[in-house]
């Protein structure tokens, strides 16, 4: 259960990165620091997003693969919504500084509060300055008319991934897919449709009412 907790929330965010013009991004050729630069003007502009999303996991384990729809939503400042559909079903929140994720087929939630939480704080980075916090390389894998495709390289405290490649829509500088590459052979990948820009989401969108009969642990708790 906590991995596919992980998996939801390292993909929201990196979904939302809003990358800034590093020292670096020049040494990867003037064609990429153009890119990092129109990524980080669009994305500036973004007040509220959503979308539709489908996750595709394989393993070389295993001969099945993992296919999962849902949605999600964001708004400034730091409130998300993340909406998993059976067969795994889940609801990732993020408001007022807690974290809450919520299995409604065990009915069990987790709330995690950031503030005093360094891994939850590391992760807020990413609206900030994603790159530095995510890895130490990003190159430009291939350009299309309609779509560019970036290769990051995990930085030491996401070892478990191998590559991760990101694939940009140029009509509106936003992200239409992701893919995971762990060390062990897993693949993941994760791509947005329907997405909606700036359509005015209210904050009542990220309230999540639990049952009674729900049970709340606080995993990380001292």
């Amino acid at each position: 259960m906590r991995k596919k907790a992980f998996y939801i929330l390292f993909v929201l965010f990196l979904s939302l990165i809003s990358f800034g013009t590093l020292p670096w991004a020049q040494q990867g050729g003037e064609k990429l620091a153009c890119i990092l630069d129109q990524l980080k003007r669009a994305q500036e502009s973004i007040e509220d997003f959503a979308a539709d999303i489908t996750q595709v996991k394989s393993s070389p384990i295993f001969k099945e693969t993992m296919i999962s729809k849902g949605k999600m939503r964001f708004k400034r400042a730091n409130q998300i919504w993340v909406e998993m559909y059976p067969p795994y079903p889940s609801i990732t929140v993020l408001t007022k500084g807690v974290l809450w994720i919520y299995f409604p087929e065990e009915k069990v939630a987790q709330r995690y509060h950031v503030a005093g939480n360094p891994l939850l704080a590391k992760w807020l980075l990413f609206f900030q300055n994603p790159i530095e916090t995510m890895g130490e390389k990003i190159s430009l894998q291939e350009e299309k008319e309609t779509e560019v495709v970036l290769r990051i390289d995990p930085a030491e405290d996401l070892a478990i991934f191998q590559e991760i490649r990101l694939w940009i829509d140029t009509s509106n500088w936003m992200p239409k897919r992701i893919e995971l590459v762990e060390k062990n052979g897993d693949r993941t990948t994760i791509t947005y449709r329907h997405i909606r820009i700036n359509s005015g989401i209210p904050d009542s969108s990220f309230e999540l009412h639990l049952s009674p009969d729900v049970e709340i642990i606080e995993p990380m708790r001292r």
